[in-house]
């Protein structure tokens, strides 16, 4: 079949992958002695972010010794309650740096430095850039210990691959690290979306999930009949891969769509910005995995979408046939060990509609590559340029609440389109109490009814601030002080324990900070958010054994609401 009828437009537009790709020169180790099995791969799609490298499993243990995979230095040094949680980043000879995460501890001497670095912050959380030559390491030498710090949802070892000049995360698996893959990739279905108000799938505006049958790493469409397409149409896919030794469903290495055998669209999974991985929101169908919490790979390329892991496309992929015949469809799905599965369907295409153009109401049409505003009464809207990935047929709605908002509730659209660029919310409040000024905020109210904190702070009328996702939002205030509760009763003989801990919550706004004094001096407390746990080791150079000791636990939240707590103990 001629190729030249497969798209209205012959142009092709061409992206190339940013950077050199990895030298093969370049030997690395394991940075676990174990053979390795993964739980996660490079680019693996998750909530607002592309995963930034590769996931040790350790077991279901912590404090398997984590090595270094070369020889170098130690350049930074982090820990945080969330996100990485404990961390060490390592500059290596070769031009790439290396990344430990979710450590459970460091080795001593790095202990000490981080603990004393603390005691001079008065601070859990630090962000440390050593002396290049202060932590010297070797190759296979053991440099922390897993855990389960930060964000982890379990007991893992999160590592990475940089470019030292960029810090731009590469792919690990391009490296040998004697992981093992002779899995090929899983297909699980393709989805088909008109992507126009004149554009139909089997005479209809809305999309079509094709399941798929599977046959070694060959697949079909489950469907008797062919889809018939009209207008501009874009694909999506349902895929992952597996490796040897674990059966998590991991994320896939390239995908290819191929309409009459041309390429029209490719994405590679080499390497990518930081600054670049929230545009995920714009790459897979935001709307499937807002609904049903599923992860679906769109191969084409919406207007706002300025993802550098496209390796060349036609027309953004999106397929507009022009004739009234049936045009072949292959997707080949691989993995970084080149295991390759493909699907292979046919799709009738019409040159005329079918239907008249959907219908479309709106309060005001925002277009994606500008900044725009949207005024209401009682809400005050900024989209900057760059915030919206396609344009936006806007719609805003109000609706009385009877939850004790001090507003109306304002729909903003809708939660299941993306927002790239946080936008600047303005709402006003119906009530405010006097004295309570301080205390006004906004909050978010999911399609169940879940309340969150939103944010925001009240000034000239009108509670405003940043978010960072479209949906339901109301005005709120918190006068809640977050809870406390010591581990220990009063006057507990502590003799002979390495710690103690204390249990901290808040209803609504979260924790901003808390202090823990013992005898009047500040101690180090280890804040494990996802329990709510403070967890203090007390050293017998900063705290005198044998002694009663008063401490004081002061916890405060993002509102300013403040709890105070005092107790005794003998250690």
């Amino acid at each position: 079949m001629n190729k030249k009828t497969i798209l209205f437009a012959i142009a092709i537009t061409a992206t190339t992958v940013i950077g050199s790709q990895p030298s093969g020169n370049v030997s690395f180790i394991s940075p676990m002695r174990e053979t390795p099995s993964l739980s996660a791969s490079f680019a693996e799609l998750r909530a607002d972010h592309f995963h930034t490298g590769i996931d040790y499993r350790t077991g279901g243990v912590q404090g398997k010794d984590v090595l270094a995979v070369d020889e170098g230095f130690i350049y930074r040094i982090a820990v945080s309650p969330t996100g990485f949680g404990k961390t060490l980043y390592v500059r290596h000879p070769s031009g790439y740096s290396s990344v430990y995460a979710h450590l459970r501890s460091f080795r001593p001497d790095i202990e000490e430095f981080v603990r004393d670095n603390q005691y001079r912050q008065k601070s859990f959380s630090v962000s440390l850039f050593p002396q290049r030559n202060q932590f010297r390491v070797s190759k296979g030498e053991v440099i922390a210990w897993s855990g389960n710090t930060g964000g982890s949802s379990g007991p893992h070892l999160h590592f990475e691959l940089r470019d030292s000049a960029t810090e731009d995360p590469v792919n690990p698996l391009l490296f040998d690290f004697g992981v093992s893959d002779r899995m090929r990739p899983v297909i699980d279905r393709v989805i088909l979306y008109p992507l126009s108000r004149g554009a139909s799938v089997n005479n209809s505006h809305n999309s079509l999930v094709m399941r798929t049958v599977p046959s070694d790493g060959s697949y079909g469409i489950s469907s008797a009949t062919t889809p018939v397409i009209y207008g501009e149409v874009g694909i999506g896919i349902k895929c992952w891969d597996t490796f040897d030794n674990s059966s998590n469903r991991c994320g896939v290495y390239s995908i290819e769509l191929i309409a009459d055998g041309l390429r029209v669209f490719s994405f590679r999974a080499d390497r990518f910005a930081y600054s670049e991985s929230r545009y995920i929101n714009a790459h897979i169908d935001y709307a499937a995995r807002i609904t049903s919490g599923e992860y679906i790979h769109r191969l084409h390329i919406q207007p706002g979408d300025r993802l550098s892991m496209y390796d060349g496309h036609v027309r953004r992929g999106v397929l507009r046939f022009n004739d009234d015949a049936e045009h072949e469809i292959k997707i080949v799905v691989t993995d970084n060990h080149n295991n390759r599965s493909w699907v292979t369907f046919r799709v009738k295409s019409l040159s005329d509609p079918v239907l008249p153009p959907a219908e479309i109401s709106c309060s005001k049409m925002l277009p994606w590559g500008r900044a725009s505003d949207f005024t209401a009464d009682g809400i005050r809207i900024h989209f900057p340029a760059g915030a919206l990935y396609d344009t936006l047929w806007f719609n805003h709605a109000t609706r009385k609440s009877g939850n004790g908002f001090l507003s109306p509730v304002h729909s903003v659209h809708d939660e299941t389109v993306a927002i790239h660029d946080r936008f600047r919310l303005s709402v006003r409040p119906d009530t405010v109490i006097p004295g309570l000024e301080n205390k006004l905020c906004l909050a978010k109210i999911s399609p169940k009814g879940i309340v969150s904190y939103a944010g925001g702070k009240y000034s000239y009328g009108f509670v405003s601030g940043e978010m960072n996702s479209l949906g339901d939002y109301a005005v709120t205030t918190d006068t809640v002080p977050p809870t406390a509760k010591l581990s220990f009763a009063r006057g507990a003989n502590l003799t002979g324990r390495s710690q103690f801990t204390a249990t901290i919550r808040d209803s609504f706004s979260g924790i901003k900070s808390y202090e823990m004094l013992v005898d009047g001096q500040w101690i180090l407390a280890e804040y494990d958010a996802k329990n709510d746990l403070l967890i203090c080791r007390p050293e017998k150079s900063r705290l005198k054994e044998n002694t009663l000791h008063q401490l004081e636990l002061k916890v405060t939240d993002n509102l300013g609401n403040i709890t105070v707590i005092s107790s005794e103990f003998t250690w």
